[in-house]
């Protein structure tokens, strides 16, 4: 009896495991909980990844989401449950420090968490950024997010999210809230991008 109830527990932490995303490029440093990271690497929901100076990575996740993170940052995949038994995606990504792009699939839920906001999209192209100083940067490309300063204060009611879409396509958050949502500069825009290209 013991030996069955054994397996149960192994068999059920097996299923738990199972891989969420696939490494699908890498450019320059990059590693997965402080080892060196490859492409064709599965991983799962818990991890960390960081880059170096000039690294880049692009995974591929299980719903057809992809993410690319840029030089010099740190994202948790925090958890990551796919589409099944009639329950949609739910999804979290805690970028910590550095810049992340994302396609993501419709079909549920998806959140980047940052020192100072909360970025929430059911299906969207946009881009997170957090600075040294943990100021918090988002910009829409296709879609819509939704964006909320992470702060709570005792008492103090959070104030709505900020809603960003093609024509006003960015905010900046800090520890204090996030601005009103505006149209970003060309060249803004592009400085960002160009840190996401080359995978």
């Amino acid at each position: 009896m013991g030996t069955l109830v054994g397996l149960a527990v192994i068999g059920a932490a097996t299923a738990q495991a199972a891989p969420v995303a696939e490494v699908m490029a890498v450019l320059g440093e990059a590693q997965v909980d402080g080892k060196p990271l490859a492409v064709g690497a599965k991983l799962e929901a818990g991890v960390e990844l960081r880059t170096g100076a000039k690294g880049r990575v692009r995974l591929k996740f299980v719903d057809g989401s992809s993410v690319v993170i840029s030089d010099a940052s740190r994202v948790r995949i925090q958890r990551f449950e796919p589409a099944a038994d009639g329950k949609l995606r739910d999804a979290t990504l805690w970028l910590e420090l550095g810049l992340i792009g994302q396609k993501v699939a419709p079909g549920g839920g998806w959140e980047v968490r940052t020192p100072t906001a909360v970025t929430a999209v059911r299906g969207t192209e946009f881009v997170v950024e957090v600075g040294g100083d943990q100021a918090t940067a988002v910009h829409v490309q296709t879609g819509q997010v939704a964006v909320q300063a992470s702060s709570r204060t005792r008492g103090i009611l959070p104030k709505p999210p900020v809603m960003l879409d093609t024509q006003a396509d960015g905010t900046q958050c800090s520890a204090t809230g996030c601005d009103a949502s505006k149209r970003w500069s060309g060249q803004r825009v592009q400085d960002m991008q160009s840190r996401l290209a080359g995978v």
